[in-house]
């Protein structure tokens, strides 16, 4: 794929850790045009804050690594990951950096951005109405059948 290429739901549903890996090694504005794609996808509300891994300030571990978060809940973010070298799996968690918990909302091997973004709007509805902890909030998610 070169840098004018389009990024299709397609295209990230059929690349392998391995195409991942290789597209963010051609350097920062492939990684940056592939965390685009995947935000792009995901059709998110402007409630949401998105921030993206471009030097391996959180690890490197990811090709895609987003952290979405909201004013209305300040500590809680859902972290993003991508296929990589070592996993085959897109991961959603739910991290909160005052009580440092990580709940996992969704691992999948396809990318799918309707589900997340169910569960995302979910998220911003609950957390409209109060629920800012991640324990309470991924009860109400599991209540509300939108989470394992």
């Amino acid at each position: 794929m070169t840098q004018e290429e389009k990024f299709t739901l397609n295209t990230l549903q059929t690349f392998t850790g391995c195409d991942f890996e290789a597209y963010r090694n051609r350097g920062e504005a492939f990684r940056q045009r592939l965390s685009g794609a995947v935000l792009n996808a995901l059709q998110l509300t402007d409630s949401w804050r998105t921030d993206c891994e471009m030097r391996g300030e959180w690890g490197g571990a990811y090709p895609v690594h987003l952290r979405l978060t909201r004013a209305d809940a300040p500590g809680l973010a859902v972290e993003l990951a991508s296929p990589s070298p070592d996993s085959p799996l897109w991961c959603a968690v739910l991290t909160d950096a005052r009580t440092r918990s990580r709940i996992s909302l969704s691992v999948s091997y396809h990318f799918e951005p309707a589900t997340l973004r169910s569960t995302l709007e979910k998220i911003a509805e609950y957390t409209r109405a109060g629920f800012t902890g991640a324990g309470e909030l991924v009860a109400a998610l599991r209540m509300g059948g939108h989470a394992a």
